[in-house]
């Protein structure tokens, strides 16, 4: 997922599950410079990373020449979702989205070696991240937040 900009509802069930001790892995592009708005949604997902990096693994996909647009969404063996929604304000509330869930162990299987594929070719981050003290201040705002 290439938007790590969490909603208030989503951050809080994030930061219940990691209390109650839920393994959680997520792969992605951190770094969007380049892309509309890059530098800016770059520097939230850092401060996603440094968020949450020390709590679950959290990976940067970087292949060149390539952006996934499809989202994977994997839980217990069994919940598998694709979709295109990302984790950001803008695609739950102004885009309009699509995906697929299914309870099937056999197509958890295959989307999981999916998964470890780009998990291999995936850098694990650390919590290590400096955001630049203008975007801490840009940050602190709902209505800014809300609206990237």
């Amino acid at each position: 997922n290439p938007y790590l900009n969490l909603t208030p509802a989503m951050a809080d069930a994030l930061e219940r599950a990691i209390d109650r001790g839920v393994s959680i892995t997520i792969i992605g592009r951190i770094n969007l410079k380049g892309d509309l708005g890059g530098t800016v949604l770059t520097e939230l997902n850092e401060q996603f990373v440094k968020k949450y990096a020390g709590r679950i693994e959290v990976y940067e996909y970087k292949v060149p020449n390539l952006l996934l647009h499809a989202k994977l969404l994997m839980v217990d063996g069994e919940f598998v979702s694709v979709s295109s929604v990302n984790f950001n304000n803008r695609s739950f509330i102004h885009d309009s989205e699509n995906g697929m869930i299914a309870l099937d162990r056999g197509l958890y299987r295959k989307m999981k070696g999916v998964f470890e594929s780009y998990r291999a070719q995936a850098v694990r981050l650390s919590p290590d991240v400096e955001i630049p003290w203008i975007y801490r201040m840009i940050f602190r705002s709902t209505l800014v937040r809300e609206a990237m």
